[in-house]
């Protein structure tokens, strides 16, 4: 009899122990779906609000004021260079769309915002680059403190007193990009340098996804 009663209490605890993890994994699936689905809500939200200012460099552009260049500066903003100090090729791409935006004229400043240290130094790259492209020193602002997007487009705003800016990067870091501008009291507009594909691109698109959430957060309230 005893021996039965503790074959009846096992089986018990093992139902009880189920329908725990049972409740546990359900609760965890829905807090999975529930993140998930934020995530691409708030994804959706920053690429729908921004898409409409990338601009086609062969389109139609906003209008600027009587008797002043098109924008206060095309803002180039920096990423990775390789060991021997020369841009990767998202960053070269993003500097020669840079320069030849401002060889026609849309801004008075190229701005070459990223970051620099003793050891990496993305602004000097896209300098030199620049430099090499036949733009004349006294037109190219170096921003040696742009460490991240966000202190790029604050600085821009904040630090240099632009109040209407071209941004350059790929297409899929523009929507931040532009998202971040406008919290930040910027008439921005973006155009992408994606002339090929590149390596790692799947990486660099999830990191966005996740980059974004951040970025809305931070400015929510600003």
């Amino acid at each position: 009899m005893a021996k039965k009663k503790l074959t009846e209490t096992k089986k018990e605890t093992g139902r009880s122990f189920g329908k725990v993890l049972a409740r546990l994994l359900s609760a965890l699936l829905i807090i999975v779906l529930t993140a998930g689905l934020a995530v691409a809500a708030i994804n959706l939200f920053v690429c729908g609000k921004t898409k409409n200012r990338i601009l086609d460099p062969e389109g139609e552009w906003p209008e600027p004021e009587e008797g002043e260049a098109e924008f206060d500066a095309i803002i180039v903003l920096g990423c990775s260079v390789l060991p021997g100090g020369e841009p990767s090729d998202m960053l070269a791409d993003r500097v020669d769309a840079g320069v030849e935006l401002f060889k026609q004229g849309r801004a008075r400043l190229l701005v070459m915002s990223g970051d620099r240290s003793e050891y990496y130094d993305e602004v000097t790259a896209m300098a030199d680059r620049a430099l090499a492209a036949g733009i004349a020193p006294n037109y190219i602002v170096e921003d040696p403190e742009g460490f991240s997007t966000s202190e790029s487009i604050e600085r821009a705003a904040n630090t240099f007193g632009f109040k209407r800016v071209i941004i350059v990067t790929q297409r899929y870091h523009l929507f931040r990009a532009l998202y971040v501008a406008e919290r930040c009291g910027l008439e921005a507009y973006g155009v992408g340098s994606d002339p090929r594909a590149y390596g790692g691109s799947l990486y660099y698109s999830l990191r966005e996804v996740a980059a974004r959430v951040k970025d809305f957060f931070k400015y929510l309230f600003v």
